[in-house]
């Protein structure tokens, strides 16, 4: 029995081919339904459920009565490499800032001590940061750094300062590799306040640590990420 692509599945790949064809740029409205189905033939049921699978995947979006329109794209986050995330954000053009919104020194809890690798109730940095990039919220981040290993770290650390450089230049760590586990979570009503979306929306849950050339683990840290504007990639090289 001949096998054939599914209507919507065709659908799909006929709007994603259309937008590439015609090099639509970001912000541009495609055609209306009606135009789409007598191009292509297919049922308004049809057309409408490709253009609800490429919204969901951020390569369309809605304006109530206005029409579909492209989306500017999601960024990527690379999920396996030692470069950090904001370089990569760098070299796709983005513009990029942050806010600190909250930095406190705390008791290490059991999670914490277990990942930073430092005795239980001993004190820790926390820094809770706020990320745009091109003046959009897009990622809410906690990070913890032991204070013993770090002293004065809140002297140099600031909105207009990397965290990275800091702990290079400053403390000698160098970061090197790390681990990440990646998880599917949803936007509480102060993240969202954050991060200027709906309360409910999904969002990338991401947590590991990073360590330094010798192995030993400099930070811990989390980050809720809009799924709106990020895609997740993974680097696959083969030896």
């Amino acid at each position: 029995m001949e096998y054939r692509i599914p209507p919507g599945t065709e659908a799909v790949e006929k709007l994603e081919d259309f937008i590439v064809v015609n090099r639509l740029a970001p912000n541009t409205r495609i055609p209306s339904e009606r135009d789409l189905c007598e191009m292509w033939g297919v049922s308004r049921t049809t057309l409408r459920q490709a253009v609800d699978t490429l919204v969901g995947r951020g390569v369309l979006y809605r304006v109530n009565g206005a029409g579909v329109y492209v989306s500017v794209g999601k960024k990527n986050r690379n999920m396996v490499g030692v470069d950090s995330m904001v370089g990569e954000l760098r070299q796709q053009g983005s513009i990029l800032a942050k806010k600190i919104i909250s930095v406190r020194k705390v008791e290490a809890t059991k999670q914490i001590s277990k990942k930073l690798h430092v005795l239980l109730g001993q004190e820790v940095y926390e820094y809770i940061l706020l990320r745009k990039i091109d003046d959009v919220p897009c990622i809410l981040e906690t990070t913890y750094l032991d204070c013993e290993r770090y002293p004065d770290f809140e002297k140099y650390y600031t909105d207009k300062t990397s965290m990275g450089r800091i702990l290079k230049n400053v403390y000698h760590r160098k970061q090197i590799s790390g681990e990440e586990h990646i998880s599917v979570t949803y936007a509480s009503e102060q993240e969202a306040a954050l991060l200027e979306i709906i309360p409910d929306s999904p969002l990338f849950f991401t947590s590991g640590v990073v360590k330094d050339e010798e192995g030993v683990i400099i930070m811990y840290y989390k980050q809720l990420i809009r799924g709106d504007k990020f895609k997740l990639v993974s680097r696959i090289e083969s030896e």
